[in-house]
């Protein structure tokens, strides 16, 4: 961590060129903070997902074979440069601008643009390990099966995807937000006043384990893509389980924002 956030103002350490950065403006808008800030939670989500390859029998070696689903402008994957040969490090997006900026800040590994309900262009069986951090928080119900399938087929028996979800308590933190608030991110107050318009989002939730928030306000998100949604940890283990077994479910504020699911790829 100390090293890459050196990197911010020292491009060059130790004779080595490590990876840049895009416009703080394309950090924010992507994730919400930039630089110092942005690395420090990707460098948590990092450290977790190394951790639960080590408990889980999977430990990263150098040969370990990892997909970035949803990579975007690389603010996670560099990390792996630590453990694993660029060679082996794979990054997916359906942004040809988030991976022009990886690629322009020379982000390390094989980094392809995907179709929103596309195929991952990877051979049945490719990986030892997929992660997706603040993917699957956006995904409508049909799009996120359809990608959990997919890199399925992709993972070596055994294998694990390591992923993030909004918890039932995304609702209530949205809920008590005053939309008024002038210090409020577009994004935040425009969640606020989605949420509070719909009476009926809880009562989804608690009897589906899923509600799809859409992106458009006033919409009822058909036809979308992306927008935001939050899942219990019972649906995790039963829809998600239809392709995975899950393995971990970590819900704690304290660490991260989002929960973060660990599942087992079966077969």
């Amino acid at each position: 961590m100390k090293v890459l956030q050196r990197s911010i103002k020292e491009p060059v350490i130790d004779g080595i060129r490590l990876p840049g950065f895009p416009p703080a403006e394309l950090q924010v808008y992507t994730v919400g903070s930039a630089f110092d800030k942005t690395l420090s939670e990707a460098s948590n989500f990092y450290a977790h997902v190394k951790a639960a390859c080590a408990r889980n029998g999977k430990p990263i070696r150098p040969g370990t074979e990892i997909l970035d689903f949803g990579v975007s402008w690389g603010r996670v994957i560099r990390f792996f440069l630590k453990d694993v040969d660029a060679a082996t490090l794979h990054g997916v997006d359906t942004s040809a601008k988030f991976l022009d900026a990886a690629r322009q800040t020379g982000i390390p590994g094989h980094l392809h643009q995907i179709d929103p309900m596309g195929r991952l262009p990877y051979d049945d069986r490719a990986f030892d390990l997929a992660f997706a951090y603040s993917v699957f928080t956006h995904l409508p119900e049909h799009v996120q099966d359809h990608w959990l399938a997919d890199i399925a087929r992709t993972l070596r028996p055994g294998a694990l995807l390591i992923a993030t979800v909004e918890p039932p308590r995304f609702l209530d933190y949205f809920a008590a937000l005053d939309v008024e608030d002038k210090s409020l991110h577009p994004w935040q107050a425009s969640m606020a006043r989605k949420i509070r318009s719909d009476g009926g989002l809880k009562a989804r939730l608690q009897a589906d384990g899923y509600v799809y928030i859409p992106e458009k306000e006033g919409t009822d998100g058909s036809g979308e893509t992306y927008g935001d949604c939050v899942m219990t940890k019972a649906y995790v283990q039963q829809h998600w389980g239809r392709w995975f077994d899950i393995v971990e479910f970590l819900d704690d504020p304290k660490r991260f924002w989002q929960a973060v699911v660990v599942a087992r790829v079966r077969g």
